[in-house]
């Protein structure tokens, strides 16, 4: 059920994001920042799916790690857009920047989601259990 719930948080939070990144291409290509962000905030949805659907046929550590490599590059490249627009010095930057920050959160979000999906598998499957 979870996984629903934050597959359609992460698709609300990734279609605005991308519209803004969009909007401010402009932006983008003046301070000569990755507009990738745009594609790798549309990874974010996959990783809720991910960890539903793929522990059941290929096991969770693939599943895990899929699911990470679906959050991690919208983390980077919204870092590094967060990064150029803290340090332009202008105004006009501002609404780039609060949609970097937004992609940096969501991402950040969804791999707290991926460690609490491993840490509770790995409780589940007996391997937090001490002694014999």
């Amino acid at each position: 059920m979870l996984d629903i719930i934050l597959f359609i948080v992460f698709l609300v939070v990734a279609i605005r994001v991308a519209l803004s990144v969009r909007r401010e291409s402009l932006i983008f290509e003046e301070f000569e920042s990755p507009k990738s962000l745009l594609w790798f905030v549309l990874l974010l949805p996959l990783a809720p799916v991910v960890l539903l659907l793929l522990p059941h046929q290929a096991g969770w550590i693939p599943a895990a790690i899929l699911a990470t490599a679906c959050c991690l590059p919208a983390l980077l490249t919204a870092r590094r857009c967060i990064a150029v627009f803290e340090t332009s010095g202008t105004a006009r930057s501002d609404a780039a920047l609060k949609s970097a920050q937004t992609a940096f959160g969501a991402s950040l979000a969804g791999l707290i989601y991926v460690c609490v999906f491993v840490v509770f598998l790995v409780m589940a499957s007996g391997f937090g259990r001490y002694g014999s």
